[in-house]
């Protein structure tokens, strides 16, 4: 920002707060659809793998020590999992901040028709920045994750290096959608690899050569 006029200055601010603060209820959604769907899916694998092992199905059955080690470390995952997504809430935050973004927005275009007259007043202009700050203090803060994703969303604004936007994603995909993807690809493919071992399967390939 090479102008240093306060209207300028007020202009840039509502504007990056507003785009924020819509990242912000986007990533809230995200992980409460995500941790919903963790639960349920943990919930499906912890049935399936206790019934694979009821009926005694070859290969995927195993010894009874190692059957209820998995079913408790699921069940853990199930509790642990609930509970943080019961305890951050985040629907409710997904809420808050997109009507904080829009109340952000309203003030944004007040400000934008304002500028449009040359004989308004700096009393207008500071009525907004009051009305702003109220706002700030109504709801919580935005993480610094969601400024970098509206700035990378908005890169032809802001100078993004490449390091700078890779690095970014990767830590959104660690923030929000990680555990999702651990819990869903990884569980059933460690569970096979646990059969795998438990039937031999890499002795047989070690002594076939």
């Amino acid at each position: 920002m090479k102008d240093n006029n306060f209207e300028v200055e007020l202009n840039y601010k509502l504007w990056v707060t507003k785009g924020a603060r819509f990242k912000a209820s986007e990533r809230c959604e995200e992980l409460d659809a995500r941790y919903n769907r963790i639960v349920g899916w943990v919930s499906s694998y912890l049935i399936i793998f206790s019934v694979l092992n009821l009926c005694k199905i070859p290969f995927f059955t195993l010894p009874d020590n190692c059957s209820t080690f998995i079913s408790i470390s699921l069940s853990i995952l199930i509790l642990v999992f609930s509970q943080f997504a019961y305890a951050k809430n985040y629907s409710v935050q997904a809420r808050n901040y997109h009507e904080c973004a829009l109340e952000i927005a309203k003030l944004y275009n007040s400000l934008r028709s304002l500028k449009v007259n040359p004989q308004h007043s700096l009393y207008e202009v500071n009525k907004i920045k009051d009305e702003y700050e109220k706002i700030l203090d109504r709801y919580n803060n935005h993480l610094p994750i969601d400024l970098m994703m509206f700035k990378l969303e908005k890169k032809e604004y802001f100078n993004i290096s490449i390091l700078s936007y890779v690095s970014n994603h990767v830590r959104y995909f660690i923030l929000v959608r990680s555990a999702y993807y651990f819990c869903v690809f990884i569980l059933p493919v460690l569970y096979c690899i646990i059969c795998m071992i438990n039937s031999g399967f890499f002795f047989a390939l070690n002594t076939s050569k």
